[in-house]
């Protein structure tokens, strides 16, 4: 008799233990898609306002553009040079 209240009890124990990881399992599940969901979301925003940007730097003229362009990689070389500086 003793046995089987200690087999039953055991038993009982482990299935409290599976379903404590599983519901576990699922809330760390349910956070990583919603980080996957908020991701998407900025992906998508980031994805129109480059469109934006696109559709506006062709509007410029020829010597904006120039102008732009000079910007942008005088700025990108500078980074580069902070990150060689700092290695």
């Amino acid at each position: 008799m003793m046995g089987r209240r200690v087999a039953r009890i055991i038993i009982a124990q482990v299935r409290f233990t599976g379903l404590l990881l599983h519901y576990c399992y699922l809330r760390l599940r349910y956070i990583q898609l919603h980080i996957e969901y908020y991701l998407l979301k900025a992906a998508g925003a980031t994805l129109v306002e480059a469109v934006k940007i696109e559709y506006w730097i062709k509007s410029m003229s020829k010597e904006d553009r120039v102008i732009f362009a000079t910007c942008v990689a005088v700025s990108i070389y500078i980074l580069a040079l902070i990150m060689l500086i700092r290695m």
